[in-house]
């Protein structure tokens, strides 16, 4: 299979990199930092760093398509400022980024999530705003461009006690996006432009530290096995669950969310020794957080009762 993608130089491996990354090792230089949330087909994003070349560029999102596309402009237009995170904006600022070191934040036509029973999923809220904060520099800035109204009313709310002045003008199309050009085909030419200028800095919130345990079992029993979610301040729900006697291995697929960051995984049950060993699976690009400890728990636990089970049969 052809890669579509030319080069993966600009993606940075952050599972492999020490947090905070050392932006200056990343790029071999000092130069000014400015990231990109939601970049989408990466057409701003290259084009700003085409024009830019004395600051260095960081580029976020979560879609492969979205990653390697702008992989493959970067490539095309052969510049070296532009870095490439695929990763959940919520969780990348209070762990890639070292306090004080971004010049400028900006997100182009974020999701609005505009129905109220998803608002909850909304990027910028108070929380998040306030980790941008801490990342910034002094009198850094925060910009972001919506064509909906009530989302704009919305971050105007929660930037409330973030640390930020906020400033804003309505504006016509000028950024030659998708997304702006599929809101100007369909008739819609006014946008909110935000501008959220730092004033007063805060402390970043440390993330927790979680060293990851694993358990092992004297023995499995795979037709009794059946894990309990969890409800409450972090969720966790097991999807599907494989089992294959040949290799004695079993894996149970996890959803965790936690502070509306969600990450999606295998646990690994598998035969070792003279016992089996339950641990995340390997490959799965999961990171060591609470809410992954909660479901090798529950992994656990149900491992436990299936045991238990059989022994009363």
């Amino acid at each position: 299979m052809k890669a579509r993608y030319l080069s993966l130089n600009p993606l940075v491996n952050w599972r492999r990199e020490l947090h905070p990354i050392s932006w200056k090792n990343i790029f071999g230089n000092s130069n000014p930092l400015v990231v990109e949330i939601g970049f989408g087909n990466s057409e701003y994003l290259v084009r700003r760093a085409k024009t830019c070349p004395e600051i260095n560029f960081v580029g976020i999102d979560r879609e492969w398509q979205s990653v390697w596309r702008a992989l493959r402009s970067i490539h095309k237009c052969q510049i070296s400022n532009v870095r490439i995170l695929k990763a959940d904006a919520r969780w990348v600022f209070n762990r890639l980024f070292p306090e004080e070191s971004i010049l400028e934040v900006y997100s182009l036509f974020p999701c609005p999530w505009p129905k109220e029973r998803h608002e909850r999923y909304r990027l910028f809220s108070q929380k998040f705003l306030r980790q941008l904060n801490a990342c910034l520099v002094r009198e850094g800035v925060v910009n972001i461009v919506t064509d909906f109204y009530p989302y704009f009313c919305w971050i105007r709310e929660q930037s409330i006690d973030t640390g930020f002045l906020l400033s804003y003008e309505i504006t016509g199309p000028g950024f030659s996006t998708k997304y702006e050009n599929k809101w100007l085909k369909a008739g819609t030419n006014v946008f909110y432009r935000i501008e959220l200028k730092k004033t007063d800095h805060i402390s970043p919130k440390q993330p927790d530290r979680v060293t990851m345990k694993t358990y092992r079992v004297i023995t499995f029993n795979p037709e009794q096995f059946r894990p309990d979610p969890l409800r409450g301040e972090i969720v966790v729900e097991f999807k599907d669950f494989l089992y294959d006697s040949t290799q004695k291995r079993a894996m149970v697929r996890a959803l965790v969310i936690e502070d509306d960051f969600v990450q999606d995984f295998w646990v690994e049950i598998k035969h070792s020794g003279n016992d089996w060993h339950i641990k995340p699976g390997e490959g799965c690009g999961w990171i060591p957080t609470v809410g992954v400890q909660k479901a090798i728990d529950q992994v656990y636990e149900a491992c436990l009762k299936a045991c238990h089970s059989k022994a009363r049969r």
